[in-house]
Order: structure tokens, then sequence, then C-alpha cells
């Protein structure tokens, strides 16, 4: 029987924590896809999501998008900036 695999989006947070430990008890084979768009102290965070990952039996992937979040949604958003202090007009 081919295993079951799902990609879950980790914001580091105990919801998505939760919700793949839920999928790995299951026996379906998680991986952890965190962006980091460069806000907080990444290095603290890349081993809090390494551990956590470990933790449950999860695979972590770190997509760096910095140089994109920061050039497309802060300084360049394409739709223009919101009225208030948010970096575009969807937010």
């Amino acid at each position: 029987m081919k295993k079951i695999k799902a990609l879950a989006l980790f914001s580091g947070g105990l919801d998505s924590l939760l919700s793949m430990k839920l999928l790995i008890d299951q026996g379906i084979e998680v991986s952890a896809l965190h962006f980091n768009i460069g806000f907080g102290g990444n290095k603290d965070k890349r081993e809090y999501f390494e551990n956590a990952t470990a933790q449950i039996g999860a695979k972590l992937l770190v997509c760096d998008i910095r140089e994109q979040f920061f050039n497309d949604v802060l300084f360049k958003p394409k739709y223009g900036y919101g009225k208030y202090f948010n970096p575009c007009i969807d937010c």
C-alpha cells in the first residue's frame, strides 16, 4: 500500500503543530513547510522549528523568501500601500 503524504504550512504556532501531530498519529508522513519572511530572531526560530518538528516526527522544510517579501510586499506592493500601518492595501 502506498504511503500517504501531507504538506503542512507551519507558522510555528500550536495550531499547526497539533494539526501535524494528528496527521502523523494517523500514519500520514508529514512535511512541515515554513516561510521565513525575515521578522524576528530567525536563528532562535530555526532551532525551535527543528526541535518541534523532530519531537512529533515531521520533516522540516524552510523556504527563505526574505528578499522577495521585502521587495514585493513592503517596498513595492502590487496594489499600493494601505491606509494605516500595514505593508500593503490587502492587509
